[in-house]
């Protein structure tokens, strides 16, 4: 096992290479490990323009389905497990950490037995902070590498729609203790998105195949985004610690839902979580 805190995310060469590098070299100016998961074509260009970085390349991805080589959640997690880190992340390539010295230790202290997620902050430029907070997505999570086997199969993909709900709605609906950060740090500089309606609707039915709404007003995204919000602790770097009594009230009450012995999934609120084999 390793104590280093390992980040792996999915550069792009198609993008901004400058505002990937800039990204990159936050995270590593603050003690993580990186590594970037992408297909053989892919990893052969980037490493000339990331020698530092290491890279993997994923033996499948998702350009039959979507288009583009992006790659299955399911490996990165996979890639994580293999490396062996206690605590894990996962950070779009284009994320900027602003430089805070208590992050990392911050990371270190609430990451045991935890998943921690946030919230990037929309921005012009690297030189001016002041922007908007994407409250309806996240872009980074970290999280006790104990966490990963709960995850079922998947079709989700990083860099798609959908992906981070699934990242934070499977731990949550089999207990784990979830915190969302509320301190500003995570900056994104502003680009056009051309998001397909057909991919981010089929995407949403995969979510929708493993998370059943047991009521009308439940089958919608702003339904699971206050779920997610009213399970997980709000915490910031000046918190003095963790109060668990106030993490076991933020706790959801789980019913299992059990046949001929086996559990099929768990209730949470208006939400069943099939346990799909």
């Amino acid at each position: 096992m390793s104590h280093r805190i390992m980040i792996a995310t999915s550069l792009a060469p198609g993008k901004n290479l400058e505002i990937q590098r800039e990204a990159v070299n936050s995270w590593k100016r603050l003690g993580f490990a990186v590594l970037s998961i992408n297909c053989a074509e892919e990893a052969a260009v980037l490493k000339l323009a990331f020698p530092d970085i290491e890279f993997i390349e994923a033996a499948r991805d998702a350009r039959i389905q979507f288009g583009k080589p992006y790659i299955y959640f399911d490996d990165i997690m996979a890639c994580l497990w293999e490396r062996g880190s206690d605590l894990c992340g996962i950070v779009n390539s284009d994320i900027y950490f602003l430089k805070n010295e208590l992050l990392y230790s911050f990371l270190t202290k609430e990451g045991s037995d935890s998943f921690i997620y946030g919230s990037r902050i929309d921005i012009e430029s690297f030189t001016h902070l002041n922007g908007r907070v994407i409250q309806d997505g996240f872009d980074y999570f970290f999280f006790d590498r104990k966490i990963i086997p709960m995850y079922p199969a998947s079709q989700f993909c990083m860099g798609m729609p959908c992906w981070d709900y699934w990242a934070v709605l499977s731990p949550l609906f089999v207990g784990v203790s979830m915190k969302k950060v509320i301190t500003s740090h995570a900056y994104h500089i502003i680009h056009k998105v051309n998001w397909n309606n057909t991919i981010s609707n089929r995407l949403f039915q995969e979510l929708l195949h493993h998370i059943k709404p047991l009521s009308p007003g439940a089958a919608s995204v702003y339904y699971m985004l206050g779920l997610m919000d009213r399970y997980s602790q709000k915490i910031s770097f000046q918190s003095e610690g963790d109060s668990k009594k106030h993490l076991q009230y933020l706790i959801p009450h789980i019913k299992k839902v059990i046949t001929k012995g086996e559990v099929q999934g768990e209730i949470i609120d208006e939400l069943l979580f099939l346990r799909r084999k």
